[in-house]
């Protein structure tokens, strides 16, 4: 095999696994959708599909991280296309993890008898579509190598970071007051704080595609 069908065969490899953490990023944020749809809505059977869904993108995650691997060894890749595959094996277990903060929100919904339906703080839909959007934005930058839109997706990190704390002091506050239900505001808060944690996943995405694009490793979060 000459020099130009290997350079196609790796080509091919490097799209197939790209297009993989596409489909898998869409999963990952569909979990985060539904997710909190079950909480808010305290619709059980959707929180179950979440948390059985969750065990696929575990599964698919090992199976990017093996394929990666496989190309390492048997392809020899290049400089840029070796800061690829790492870049590639980092992102997908941030979106593993981010996988599990989703389930984490569903767990709580097939828990409604122990946190009934209250009214849920249009923050947390605010929490959950800026979180979303950082993430989607966080892939196009991954698949399209733009290191600048890596940037400005750390940058709204602090916004996120600031109507957590909002919406924490918030919360903090109604905890003392007797007419609420305090166990409802506590799963508020762990739902804020995993939407908050999500944002930091979507950060260290925007910062593995700085590495992809340019070699260094910058610490955004």
């Amino acid at each position: 095999m000459d020099n130009t069908q290997t350079r196609a065969m790796l080509d091919d490899q490097l799209k197939g696994t790209k297009d993989d953490m596409v489909r898998l990023s869409s999963k990952v944020d569909t979990a985060i959708d539904k997710a909190v749809t079950a909480f808010s809505t305290c619709d059980v059977e959707l929180g179950r599909q979440v948390i059985a869904e969750d065990t696929d993108i575990n599964a698919k995650r090992f199976e990017l991280e093996e394929h990666c691997l496989h190309i390492m060894v048997t392809q020899q890749p290049v400089a840029v296309d070796l800061r690829l595959i790492i870049a590639t094996m980092n992102i997908v277990t941030e979106l593993e993890r981010i996988g599990d903060y989703a389930a984490g929100i569903a767990k709580l919904a097939v828990r409604v008898e122990l946190y009934p339906k209250r009214d849920i703080p249009n923050a947390i839909y605010q929490l959950t579509s800026q979180c979303r959007d950082m993430l989607r934005r966080a892939m196009v930058a991954y698949t399209e190598h733009d290191a600048s839109s890596a940037y400005a997706v750390a940058d709204n990190d602090d916004s996120l970071d600031s109507q957590h704390q909002l919406l924490f002091h918030k919360l903090v506050g109604e905890t003392r007051d007797a007419s609420q239900s305090t166990d409802h505001l506590l799963s508020v808060l762990f739902v804020a704080h995993n939407l908050e944690r999500i944002g930091d996943r979507a950060t260290n995405i925007a910062e593995r595609v700085i590495f992809m694009t340019s070699g260094k490793l910058t610490e955004m979060n």
